[in-house]
């Protein structure tokens, strides 16, 4: 396969996954296109269809979460946040990724059942869970930028809605993705030549994307999490063999 088109299926794929879940565009998208780039490259040509499909969901479904009912998750990242990036220097990275992973799979499994539905959706719900899941979800983004797990659980347990979930989500990574293109710009990994070459590719995400948002149209709440879940744990390995 020509690598102009297998970085226009995988974009298409991932966009269909994100607009399907609410998250997961880079999750998909970085480690195919690694196989055909390198990974710097690979994490700057999907990052401004990864933050522009964020924006459209927040544009979407943010209107249906007010942004008090997401401040406990705020507070808890942005008090962690730093704590990450000095955690970095300090703590094995193996062993970082391995306690996320774990952490991600048990609260996967423990939801997976009725009474673990039910009691993470209660701790959700109290000031001190989202604060705790904020924090958590702080700590491995100023690590590791790896800290949309936490927020995905959180969203998902807090609003039992599927799209009042995926509007928690996009208002969230909303404003850590801009953060994040400020950065990679300042840092002179997304430069105008990545960027105008991510263009190209704007039809496939674009086809992902609607093909993504019609299957959501007709979903369940329990397909919906079914499919959150699987990605979750998709991350998960991500996170151990990274």
């Amino acid at each position: 396969m020509e690598p102009s088109l297998f970085i226009s299926c995988t974009l298409a794929l991932s966009a269909f996954t994100f607009s399907f879940a609410g998250f997961g565009f880079g999750l998909v998208a970085v480690p195919l296109l690694s196989l055909v780039l390198p990974v710097k490259e690979a994490v700057a040509i999907q990052l401004p269809f990864s933050v522009l499909l964020v924006v459209v969901n927040s544009c979407r479904y943010g209107r249906l979460v007010q942004w008090r009912e997401l401040k406990p998750l705020f507070v808890g990242s942005a008090a962690a946040l730093p704590a990450g990036v000095y955690a970095l220097h300090l703590l094995p990275d193996t062993m970082m990724k391995s306690t996320l992973a774990l952490f991600v799979v048990v609260v996967v499994l423990f939801d997976r059942t009725r009474r673990g539905q039910a009691k993470l959706g209660q701790f959700a719900q109290t000031g001190p869970g989202g604060v705790i899941l904020g924090m958590i979800s702080g700590w491995f983004t100023g690590a590791y930028t790896t800290g949309g797990p936490p927020v995905v659980i959180y969203a998902t347990a807090r609003f039992p809605e599927p799209r009042k979930a995926k509007g928690a989500m996009g208002l969230y990574f909303m404003a850590t993705g801009v953060l994040i293109v400020v950065l990679f710009i300042q840092a002179g990994l997304l430069t105008e030549d990545l960027f105008l070459r991510s263009l190209r590719f704007t039809p496939a995400v674009l086809l992902g994307f609607l093909c993504g948002a019609r299957i959501f149209k007709n979903i369940t709440r329990e397909t919906y999490l079914i499919g959150v879940h699987l990605l979750l744990l998709i991350a998960a390995v991500m996170l151990c063999v990274n």
